[in-house]
């Protein structure tokens, strides 16, 4: 189920830098994972969108059990709630069983931002579960959406087989993932330094 809307040592990433000095920083982005995908997503006008994937060593784009997706929208402000709820209208088109969790809006690093669950029990088209959690950041006219995914077996109501650990490091490296500018006191870097 890939959402389409319109890395533990810090990945800093300058390629979708929007404005002069923007970079998306993650902290705690997973240690030795690489990147699996890179390209713009099928519905964007040219340019404005670019989307990359990261999994662990061994993993790809298709094949997978654990996911990274960083979407940018170029030119693009929306609602964040009107993302969460895209996201969810297509997850009821792919799936046969959404738990959706709530939705949570706020600011981070000065920026506009929301984070949200989202639960596949069983892809129609295969037999695998899916856990989504997701933030977007809305900074100037530039949208991101970084995204954890956990691929299982299709789940009952008991939920998905994904260890306490591996849940609460999305968490953690979604709550540390930040848009910042070098030198920008409303938007600032902290030291983080890209890998």
């Amino acid at each position: 189920m890939r959402f389409l809307i319109l890395a533990f040592s810090v990945l800093s990433v300058s390629a979708f830098a929007a404005e002069a000095g923007e970079q998306l920083t993650m902290p705690q982005f997973p240690a030795g994972w690489t990147k699996v995908f890179s390209g713009h997503g099928k519905d964007a006008r040219e340019g404005q969108e670019q989307v990359e994937e990261y999994a662990p060593v061994g993993q790809s784009s298709q094949k997978f059990q654990d996911k990274i997706v960083i979407e940018t929208y170029h030119r693009l402000n929306l609602p964040l709630d009107v993302l969460q709820r895209r996201a969810v209208a297509q997850a009821h088109d792919g799936c046969n069983g959404v738990i959706e969790g709530k939705f949570q809006s706020g600011v981070n690093n000065g920026y506009a931002s929301a984070y949200w669950t989202l639960g596949c029990k069983n892809l129609k088209r295969t037999s695998f579960g899916e856990t989504r959690y997701t933030k977007a950041i809305q900074s100037g006219d530039t949208l991101y959406l970084i995204t954890r995914l956990w691929r299982t077996k299709g789940y009952d109501d008991k939920g998905p087989s994904i260890t306490a650990q591996s849940l609460r490091e999305g968490y953690d490296f979604l709550t540390t993932t930040i848009i910042c500018q070098e030198g920008s006191q409303q938007h600032p870097c902290g030291g983080a330094k890209p890998r």
